[in-house]
């Protein structure tokens, strides 16, 4: 059997191979993803593992510069960005107020400890000042009483995961951490923007050869929607130990 032939790819994007995603790399180089898989597969080596987005990790996104909180994650750049880009999250664009103040040892101290109103009043700061930073610390709310807010209706609840939550913020008039956090306790997954697809030949013959997440997670879609085409076209997906299987009903 002829071996497969090496692609010419970056060799700082083959030092890489299996430490980060093939989309990561695809993304970064300007390479097509399917010639990193197909790279990665031919020096055997693992794809690596995806990243479990927890719900603290995704209630910090947008709270400070993508690169910032890649740092305090432990994770890349590309990845923070995806994420945040896949929630509908508007990037971190602190006001003129927040670059301006300067935060000593014993105003963070407070943070979380009290609610971020009194801490705000007695700094002589906004209260988004103070939420911003304890969210970028990603220190908790203090457990003291906070102004009510007026009770959700049946419609805005419906409205949680059928559009982002930047535009359910605008409409019900509340924060968009508030709508984040309201939707998450509902176990309502996010909103989520189907992008068209150009099924090219190369992306079809990978139907049923990849799994439907590691196929989506490339395209930028939901998995759902590969696993519709795939059955369309009549393609078992990939069980146990690489091999073709049917889809449970």
């Amino acid at each position: 059997m002829t071996a497969t032939k090496a692609l010419k790819l970056p060799a700082a994007l083959i030092r890489q191979l299996g430490k980060r995603t093939d989309s990561e790399l695809a993304q970064e180089y300007q390479v097509p993803v399917h010639h990193v898989r197909m790279e990665r597969r031919r020096r055997n080596i693992a794809h690596s593992k995806y990243i479990a987005w927890t719900p603290k990790k995704i209630s910090m996104l947008g709270t400070m510069a993508d690169a910032d909180l890649a740092k305090k994650l432990g994770m890349w750049t590309n990845t923070v960005f995806s994420k945040r880009v896949s929630l509908s999250i508007a990037p971190f664009n602190p006001s003129t107020e927040q670059v301006k103040f300067h935060w000593k040892l014993a105003h963070l101290k407070r943070l979380g400890k009290e609610p971020d109103s009194r801490v705000a009043k007695d700094l002589g700061v906004s209260e988004s000042v103070v939420t911003a930073k304890r969210h970028s610390l990603a220190i908790p709310p203090s457990g003291g009483v906070s102004v009510p807010r007026h009770p959700w209706t049946k419609l805005e609840i419906a409205m949680l995961g059928k559009k982002p939550d930047t535009i359910v913020a605008t409409l019900t008039g509340r924060g968009r951490r508030h709508v984040r956090a309201k939707r998450e306790s509902l176990g309502i997954p996010a909103f989520q923007i189907q992008r068209s697809i150009h099924w090219t030949k190369s992306v079809v013959e990978q139907l049923g050869k990849v799994s439907d997440q590691e196929l989506a997670d490339s395209l930028g879609v939901c998995r759902g929607t590969v696993a519709l085409y795939r059955r369309q076209r009549g393609i078992k997906s990939v069980g146990k130990g690489g091999r073709s299987s049917g889809d449970r009903n």
